[in-house]
């Protein structure tokens, strides 16, 4: 079985084989090998900044809706099925995670932010996200004027691509990135895990 993943970040890798590690049922669910696939070099892109545009998601390095998350996450994991179907002639499952603020009414600054995590088997996409919680308004304001989160390093670091994240300061060293991030892959895979029981609401 081959679980293509579509990022090469290493905290979103992490939680990629963290989350589908805890069920068994469905790494296992043939008697063959369980392969994660990693996209290549050439298809990372380099873009920065909420202004630019990243070339395997599709939307900014900043989503600032739930909306272009979503579909940011979704075009993650379709690019990454894609590729382990022309690497390996076989995909499982296509991986994606994408984060991003989105506004949100009755917060001091207006915006949460989450990650969302896709799962693409070639016909359909499972989608779910991971818990929310809200910058300090000098980084919104920042964000919204151009600057990517995880670069703001006044505020959280050099490191805030690696595995702390920007959650990793403002959790007080609590929660982690590639924790944070598994949560969203937990979330997509309950349409899989559970699949009888999203089955019912269909037939109902």
């Amino acid at each position: 079985m081959y679980i293509s993943i579509g990022t090469r970040s290493k905290p979103k890798i992490s939680a990629v084989c963290a989350a589908f590690a805890m069920y068994p049922q469905i790494c296992f669910a043939r008697e063959d090998e369980l392969h994660f696939v990693i996209l290549p070099e050439e298809k990372r892109g380099e873009a920065k900044g909420a202004d630019h545009v990243d070339q395997v998601s599709g939307v900014s390095c900043n989503p600032m809706t739930l909306e272009s998350t979503i579909l940011g996450a979704k075009n993650r994991a379709r690019e990454a099925y894609a590729h382990c179907l022309d690497a390996h002639g076989e995909c499982a499952f296509g991986v994606g995670i994408e984060a991003g603020l989105f506004p949100a009414e009755g917060v001091q600054t207006g915006y949460l932010d989450t990650s969302i995590c896709a799962i693409y088997n070639g016909k359909e996409y499972f989608v779910g996200g991971s818990p929310l919680f809200e910058y300090p308004a000098a980084v919104v304001r920042r964000i919204k004027a151009g600057e990517e989160a995880g670069l703001i390093s006044d505020f959280f670091g050099d490191f805030a691509k690696g595995r702390s994240g920007v959650i990793g300061p403002l959790s007080g060293g609590i929660v982690n990135r590639d924790e944070f991030d598994r949560y969203a892959v937990l979330m997509a895979l309950t349409r899989v895990a559970a699949a009888e029981l999203y089955a019912k609401d269909e037939n109902a």
